[in-house]
């Protein structure tokens, strides 16, 4: 016959209901970061490089030490 362990289902719930409330949070911060430069009279922002974009991989350069 299937169980269920309760004590580990509460565990998880809890863990998951705090995830979702910082995510909740990190988008109440963003939403409040737009509506300021909304007020500021911002309507678009330009972006360097396309966010949808890969990023190309840049070489690091190492100086030979003398």
């Amino acid at each position: 016959m299937p169980t269920v362990n309760v004590e580990e289902n509460i565990k998880q719930l809890r863990s998951s209901i705090e995830k979702m409330t910082q995510e909740v949070f990190r988008l109440q911060g963003v939403l409040s970061t737009f509506e300021e430069f909304k007020k500021g009279g911002l309507e678009t922002i330009d972006l360097p490089n396309d966010p949808n974009q890969p990023v190309e991989e840049l070489e690091s350069v190492q100086e030979k030490p003398e």
